[in-house]
């Protein structure tokens, strides 16, 4: 739903923002029934390429509760009809936009996760095709375990449907079987979460917890596009989903 409309006086030209995207973070421990904090937990701010970005394509964003929203300034096809919208500045080849998250030290220490910024992070992404009851996931489907697999403390793989954490550093040289409490925890959850395959190497300048990649083209699952095939915004539009799994 457009938010507010801007009439340029003495122009046949009106502009209006609309969402683009909306990311929900879930995460049990940082809500109760009236209120979400999690942005107390972690904070999410463009990388600069995407602070420029934003600025040439009229595009903004905002992260409170556990929301990060993003709005493009876009104008009607047809002037007399509210929908469809297309983006005041046309997007020329593809769009992509990368938030950078950082966590404080209790979300690291309340959530079922790997010590991330010098070797690892989590990448996040809408070239991702996971989707569960109703939600658009940017998280991979949960990795299942193997005995051969080295597993960092904080990791989440699945096993037969139930979803494991490691309590320790697992060695796959060790073939260290998932049943063996000294090394696993079987968790609560069960659905889509972050887990060992959102983690990937380090890339080149980054310090941070992870990372959120959104592109305009390369999507695997047409639910997951900010735009159609000739560039008009969907409304509603998307929203994603990343969640976390709470120690407590």
């Amino acid at each position: 739903m457009s938010l507010f409309l801007i009439e340029q006086v003495g122009e046949m030209v009106r502009t209006t923002w609309q969402e683009l995207f909306t990311i929900k973070i879930l995460h049990s421990g940082y809500e109760t029934p009236i209120e979400n904090y999690l942005s107390k937990g972690i904070q999410i701010m463009p990388d600069e390429a995407t602070e420029r970005l934003c600025r040439d394509q009229k595009i903004r964003y905002r992260f409170f509760g556990n929301t990060l929203v993003c709005y493009i300034e876009c104008v009607r096809v047809n002037p007399l009809a509210e929908e469809p919208k297309i983006p005041f500045i046309p997007i020329s080849g593809d769009l992509h936009l990368r938030f950078l998250i950082f966590c404080s030290s209790s979300f690291a220490a309340n959530t079922h996760i790997v010590a991330t910024g010098s070797k690892k992070i989590y990448e996040f992404s809408n070239k991702i095709n996971n989707t569960s009851a109703g939600l658009l996931f940017l998280t991979a489907p949960v990795e299942s375990h193997s005995t051969s697999t080295d597993y960092e403390i904080g990791t989440v793989v699945q096993q037969g449907g139930n979803l494991f954490t490691s309590l320790a550093t697992v060695a796959g040289a060790d073939g260290i079987a998932i049943g063996d409490t000294n090394f696993w925890k079987q968790l609560t959850a069960s659905d889509q979460v972050v887990n060992n395959a959102d983690l990937k190497n380090v890339v080149s300048g980054l310090n941070c917890f992870g990372i959120i990649d959104i592109y305009k083209l390369g999507t695997t699952n047409n639910s997951y596009r900010l735009f159609d095939s000739t560039d008009q915004l969907f409304n509603p539009s998307p929203m994603f989903t990343i969640k976390f799994v709470s120690r407590f």
